[in-house]
């Protein structure tokens, strides 16, 4: 209501100094005075002072004051002073909390006597500079209450005003993967990357540096060992790269033959020996060049017959006899090769008395493995070699030596003849033989293995319907495994000795 009395009143106001401005002004002398009018100075605030019935006037031109009068007259209250405006006051913010008022009759002031307000996490423009949340690094990427220090989050109001970083992602853990994965001290920075290894032994060793392993959970050498190869005994090289120079067996070569003339069996590892020996005359030789091969001698005071085999090898063996001296070794007098359906060795022969070389080969380079087994027997005697598992021999005991002595029948020292046949292992033999046929002398016959001079496998004497009854027959003997088996033809008393028919079948 206020607002409004004061509304009339400077319209009442306007409407009077209109009046005064159109009519003609007088002379202050001149003018009348108004019925009990006070004279007084003149001023433009609506009231006629000086009685002289016109309302402030000479103020036309006067300039506006801040005192809420129209100074001017011109129909507006301290129009100059933009009184009632919003304005900020004397804070560090841009806010306009308050407005001007008059302070004096020229000069206004600003009521805002608010202190400063600052901008808070809010997303108002609490400080009213035109930026909303402005100095707490909004969106900037941070790291939350983990025990990494990966900035998965980023910063954001916590709705007090503050802010929080928005990371609750769980512990990042450091693996080995080329990635700062807890993002402290670095990439791997638990693991030791890039540190300087070897893997492998011997002539496989590499070098290289460590990486990160499959699993990602610790570093393995990255460098590749080299494969492996043949290994040679005492070459100051590991080539099989099993940490070790490997010692070559006592007979690697020629000079450290091992004399086998008492027989027996000999084992030997050739897995690293060398390779010294390949007779390449023709018709002479079997096996490849390349194999490693060791070497054995022995000496026979008379003509005998020996017997070897190599079937408890574990590689594909070459046997190789020669005579003479293994350092000076002369003509092949026999090569073996691939006995009884296998690549093994075994064979017998009649040699004259002296000395002899005999190496057990690898049949080629191709070999990888080197366990030797060699048996060696001396048959004790000469004999003759049955070339097939049946069949008929003649012959005469006639002008020969007494070699045996039949178990059957001690009275048998007379010229006996003895023929000699291999058997191979896991298998069992039937051996039958006669002498009813051919034989007009009184004969014994026995089967014996290994060394003749041993005790027999079968014997047979005076077999009534063989022959006169005088001569021999054995049936169905049965021998099992590998070996020198002999069939040996002898007589009885003085006079058992002459010519004779052998018929035998070996199954």
């Amino acid at each position: 209501m206020r607002s409004v009395g004061r509304l009339v009143v400077v319209l009442a106001l306007i409407a009077g100094c209109a009046t005064a401005m159109d009519r003609p002004r007088l002379a202050d002398d001149d003018q009348p005075d108004a019925p009990g009018c006070e004279q007084n100075t003149e001023l433009c605030n609506q009231v006629d002072d000086d009685c002289d019935g016109i309302v402030d006037e000479g103020y036309a031109d006067e300039a506006e004051k801040c005192d809420t009068i129209d100074n001017d007259c011109d129909g507006k209250v301290d129009e100059d002073f933009a009184v009632g405006t919003a304005c900020d006051g004397a804070d560090a913010d841009t806010c306009k909390d308050g407005m001007l008022v008059c302070d004096g009759p020229m000069a206004t002031r600003c009521t805002d006597a608010e202190g400063t307000t600052a901008e808070v996490c809010d997303t108002i423009d609490n400080d009213c500079d035109g930026t909303i949340d402005e100095g707490f690094s909004l969106a900037a990427a941070c790291d939350g209450a983990d025990s990494d220090a990966c900035a998965e989050g980023a910063i954001v109001c916590d709705g007090a005003g503050g802010t929080t970083c928005s990371d609750t992602t769980s512990d990042s853990i450091e693996v080995c993967d080329g990635v700062d994965n807890d993002c402290v001290n670095g990439i791997d920075d638990t693991f030791a990357v890039a540190e300087p290894c070897a893997v492998g032994l011997g002539s496989c060793a590499r070098s290289g540096v460590t990486v990160c392993n499959a699993a990602q959970t610790a570093v393995v050498c990255g460098a590749i060992a080299a494969p492996p190869s043949a290994e040679t005994c005492d070459n100051n090289a590991d080539e099989d790269c099993n940490g070790t120079d490997t010692s070559c067996p006592t007979n690697d070569t020629a000079a450290g033959a091992i004399d086998i003339s008492a027989g027996g069996t000999f084992t030997a590892d050739l897995t690293a020996a060398h390779d010294d020996n390949w007779a390449q005359a023709a018709g002479q030789d079997c096996g490849d060049q390349g194999g490693r091969d060791v070497f054995y001698t022995f000496t026979l005071p008379a003509d005998e017959v020996v017997y070897f085999d190599t079937f408890n090898s574990s590689f594909d063996s070459v046997v190789r006899v020669f005579a003479g001296a293994c350092m000076a070794p002369g003509a092949v007098a026999r090569c073996e090769d691939d006995a009884c359906s296998s690549t093994r060795s075994q064979g017998a022969l009649q040699l004259a008395a002296g000395t002899y070389c005999l190496v057990v080969d690898q049949f080629s380079n191709a070999a990888t493995t080197g366990s030797a087994t060699l048996t060696f027997r001396r048959g004790g005697r000469t004999g003759l070699a049955l070339a097939n598992l049946s069949g008929t021999r003649t012959g005469t005991t006639t002008g020969k030596v007494n070699q045996s002595i039949a178990g059957c029948e001690s009275n048998s020292a007379q010229p006996d003849e003895a023929y000699f046949f291999l058997s191979c292992p896991n298998k069992t033999y039937s051996v039958s033989a006669n002498t009813c046929s051919g034989t007009a002398w009184d004969s014994v016959l026995y089967l014996r293995r290994g060394n003749a001079s041993g005790g027999d496998s079968a014997c047979s004497d005076d077999v009534s319907g063989c022959g006169t009854g005088l001569n021999s027959r054995i049936t169905g003997a049965s021998i099992s495994g590998a070996n020198l088996n002999w069939l040996i033809v002898d007589g009885f008393g003085t006079t058992g000795n002459g010519a004779y028919s052998l018929g035998y079948n070996i199954q």
